[in-house]
C-alpha cells in the first residue's frame, strides 16, 4: 500500500475512531473504560440482537462470554475487567447468563443498545464510501446476504475496538487514548473535510504550523470527562511526547507519527480497514451504491461546536445518553 494516499486515509479512519470513541464515552457516562468493556461485549452478543435486517431485542440470551474471555481479549487483567463488569451489571447493561455474562435485555436499555448498534453500522458504510474514493474495491457478485447487517455491524464493532485489543502502543491508558483521539483530530479537522488541503496532503504529513490547537476545556465537553481528568490526562501524553502544549491548545508531536514503527503501524491499520471492507464486498456490499445500504443516512463527523453525533437521515441528532 505505499502508493495509496495514506495520510488522507488515516485521518478517514481516525474520524472513525472519534466517533466510536465518544459514542462508547457517551453510552456509559462518566464511565468510559467500563464502556469500552460493553462494547466488546455487544461484539460477542450481536447476533441475538439482529435478524436480517431487523435490530430488536432478544427474547433469550444465546451469546454470552466469560470475564476471563473478556480480560484476554482486552489484554487487562481479571480484577480490573470484573470490576468493570460489576459495574456494568449495577448500572443494568450487562446481565449474567449461563456461561457468562451478555449485554442486558432490559426493555430500559434496549433503544439504546439498538441506536448504538445501528450507528456503528453506519459509521462502516461511511468508511467504505470514503476509502472507495482512494482504493479500488471489487463489485460484488452476489446479492446482499441475509446475514449483511449483522456482519456490517460486527464488523465495525471489530473496528471501534481496535485502539484497545490491538493497538494498544503506544498509549496503553484508555482514557488517555480518548483523550489523544480527540486532540489528533481537532489539530487536521480543517483538513479532513477541505478537498483541496485533503488532496495537498493526501501522501505527505500535514505541517506543524497547519495543525490547530484544541484547549483542555473543549476536550472535557466533548468527552464528558471533567476539566482536571483531561488536564492530568494531557499532562501524561506530554511527559510521553505524544503532544504538546502551544498556541493555547494541546495539539499532536508531529515527529512520533513520522517514525517507522508508527508508520508501519499506519499501514497495517489500514490494510485491515481494506480487508475487512472486501468481506462485506463478498457477502454483497457494494461501496459504488452505499446510499442503499446507510440506515439513518451517513454520519457526519463529530462536531467540535457540541458533543451531538449529527446524521443526514430521519434522525437529525443522536446522542448517546
Amino acid at each position: 500500500m505505499n502508493d495509496i494516499a495514506v495520510r488522507k486515509l488515516s485521518r478517514l479512519g481516525n474520524e472513525l475512531h472519534l466517533g466510536s470513541s465518544i459514542a462508547t464515552a457517551e453510552l456509559v457516562p462518566g464511565h468510559f473504560e467500563s464502556a469500552v468493556v460493553l462494547i466488546l461485549l455487544l461484539r460477542r452478543c450481536a447476533s441475538d440482537w439482529i435478524r436480517g435486517e431487523c435490530f430488536r431485542r432478544p427474547s433469550e440470551v444465546v451469546q454470552s462470554a466469560s470475564i476471563n474471555a473478556l480480560a484476554a481479549s482486552l489484554h487487562k487483567p481479571y480484577a480490573t475487567t470484573h470490576r468493570h463488569v460489576m459495574r456494568l451489571i449495577d448500572l443494568g447493561w450487562v446481565e449474567w447468563g449461563e456461561q457468562g455474562v451478555a449485554v442486558s435485555t432490559d426493555p430500559k436499555v434496549e433503544r439504546r443498545i439498538i441506536d448504538m448498534m445501528v450507528f456503528a453500522h453506519d459509521s462502516i458504510v461511511r468508511l467504505a464510501e470514503d476509502f472507495s474514493r482512494d482504493l479500488p474495491f471489487a463489485t460484488p457478485d452476489r446479492t446482499s446476504a441475509s446475514n449483511l447487517r449483522w456482519r456490517t455491524v460486527t464488523t465495525a464493532l471489530d473496528i471501534w475496538l481496535v485502539p484497545f485489543e490491538y493497538a494498544a502502543e503506544p498509549i496503553t491508558n484508555w482514557t488517555s487514548k480518548l483523550v489523544w483521539i480527540v486532540i489528533i483530530c481537532a489539530n487536521v479537522r480543517h483538513i479532513t473535510v477541505d478537498p483541496e488541503l485533503s488532496e495537498r496532503y493526501a501522501y505527505n504529513f500535514t505541517p506543524d504550523e497547519l495543525r490547530r490547537p484544541i484547549t483542555a476545556r473543549t476536550i472535557a465537553r466533548l468527552t464528558g470527562l471533567s476539566y482536571g481528568t483531561v488536564y492530568r490526562h494531557c499532562q501524561t501524553l506530554a511527559e510521553k511526547d505524544a503532544i504538546r502544549y502551544q498556541r493555547d491548545g494541546w495539539v499532536l508531536v508531529s515527529r512520533q507519527i513520522g517514525s517507522e514503527q508508527i508508520d508501519q503501524g499506519v499501514h497495517a491499520l489500514l490494510e485491515y480497514f481494506q480487508k475487512r471492507i472486501g468481506e462485506l464486498i463478498a457477502y454483497g456490499f457494494d461501496t459504488a451504491r452505499v446510499d442503499a445500504f446507510y440506515i439513518n443516512g451517513r454520519p457526519a463527523y463529530l462536531s467540535y461546536q457540541d458533543s451531538l453525533i449529527r446524521t443526514d437521515g430521519p434522525t437529525t441528532a443522536v446522542r448517546w445518553t
